[in-house]
C-alpha cells in the first residue's frame, strides 16, 4: 500500500505542475487581452487557478518524499518536460517537430535509465 500511495502522489505532483504551466500560459493569454495591472493580473483567475495547481503539485512533492528517497523520485519530475509541450500542442495547436519528439525520447530513456539504478529503501 505504502508503494501505490507513492506512485499517486509523484503522479499528483506531475499532473499539477504540468497543469499549472498550462493554467499560466492561460493567465499569459487573458493578460495579454486585459490591459492593465489589475485587469490583467490581479482579477486573473487563470493564475489563481494555476497557483492553486502549483501549491497541489507542491503539497504532492512532499508527501512523494516522506516515502520514497529523492534520487528515486526526482528523475520521475522531468515527465513534467514531456507532458506540459504535448498539452500545448493539443490545447494551443503549438508545433513540435522531430527533434523534439526526438528530445522528448530522450527524457524518456533518461528517466528510466536513472530510476533503475535507485533501490526505494
Amino acid at each position: 500500500m505504502e508503494q501505490r500511495s507513492s506512485i499517486v502522489f509523484l503522479a499528483g505532483m506531475i499532473a499539477c505542475t504540468t497543469a499549472s504551466q498550462v493554467l499560466l500560459k492561460y493567465a499569459g493569454l487573458y493578460a495579454a487581452a486585459h490591459a492593465g495591472m489589475v485587469a490583467g493580473v490581479l482579477r486573473n483567475p487563470w493564475l489563481a487557478a494555476a497557483i492553486a495547481a502549483a501549491g497541489g503539485g507542491i503539497c504532492c512533492w512532499l508527501l512523494t518524499l516522506r516515502r520514497l528517497p529523492l534520487a528515486l523520485a526526482y528523475p520521475w519530475t522531468a515527465l513534467v518536460y514531456v507532458l506540459t509541450p504535448l498539452a500545448g500542442a493539443w490545447l494551443f495547436s503549438e508545433v513540435l517537430d522531430g527533434r523534439y519528439a526526438l528530445g522528448i525520447g530522450c527524457i524518456l530513456a533518461g528517466v528510466l535509465l536513472t530510476s533503475r539504478g535507485v533501490s526505494s529503501r
